[in-house]
């Protein structure tokens, strides 16, 4: 079995088109690669474009398509979800993550994040130098590798969601509930450009309202199923994380 890793595009072409130029010549046994278009203009599309959603519905919109094409497959054990906006550094990227989560009976697994002051403020997601892949409580969700025991569990994540704030933390939190290791890899690098669709005005919504949306779903999602103090747990630990 293999992976199947999805890149998501909303009128990013250049970026989307260099991401896919970056994994596309290492598609062997291990991985196929597909990529959504989610409601770009026309002259917003990548020339690589698999699928197409026909209207903007954000990250968490088409990381439930996804999910959807994964299960309906039925022929993969992974699914790397990959933002447009990465540049990954070095090759096989796809398969050292394979090789960690597999080796190492991970259920999340996500590369480390480079020039993390710009790009990601949760410290466990910085590249730590490790030998190992480091066992944290949730990772960032720009690339994250989910193993197929966990989709058949999550099958879907919450229409309240939909903005893309909220999955990483509410997975980590089924992890820890089902016993699952989640990890990040040192060895398996990104620069992540964070949220750039929003900052170059490339969206129908400016990035103080996208923001506004998505901690405004994320919080009130949190809330309503109880989830506020092990959230709240989540979030400082990953603040406060130095790895010894």
């Amino acid at each position: 079995m293999k992976t199947l890793a999805v890149i998501y595009n909303h009128n990013l072409p250049g970026m989307t088109d260099n991401l896919w130029e970056a994994l596309k010549p290492y598609e062997r046994d291990d991985y196929d690669l597909i990529l959504i278009d989610n409601g770009s203009t026309d002259d917003g599309k990548s020339k690589y474009t698999t699928h197409e959603t026909g209207q903007n519905t954000y990250f968490g919109g088409a990381l439930n398509i996804a999910l959807d094409f994964f299960t309906m497959s039925g022929t993969y054990d992974s699914l790397l979800s990959l933002n447009n906006d990465l540049v990954l550094q070095g090759d096989n990227f796809i398969n050292t993550l394979r090789q960690e989560m597999f080796d190492g009976d991970y259920k999340i697994i996500s590369p480390c994040v480079l020039q993390v002051e710009k790009q990601c403020k949760w410290k466990y997601m910085h590249c730590w130098n490790a030998d190992s892949t480091r066992d944290v409580k949730w990772v960032d969700f720009q690339a994250p590798l989910m193993h197929k025991d966990f989709i058949n569990h999550i099958k879907q994540f919450p229409d309240e969601l939909i903005y893309g704030w909220g999955q990483d933390a509410l997975s980590g939190i089924i992890c820890e509930k089902k016993g699952w290791k989640v990890g990040v890899v040192d060895r398996c690098p990104v620069i992540h450009h964070s949220a750039h669709t929003y900052k170059s005005g490339k969206s129908d919504l400016d990035l103080q309202t996208y923001c506004q949306n998505a901690e405004r779903g994320m919080f009130g999602y949190m809330e309503s199923m109880g989830l506020m103090d092990k959230f709240m747990e989540f979030r400082k630990l990953s603040a406060e994380y130095r790895y010894e």
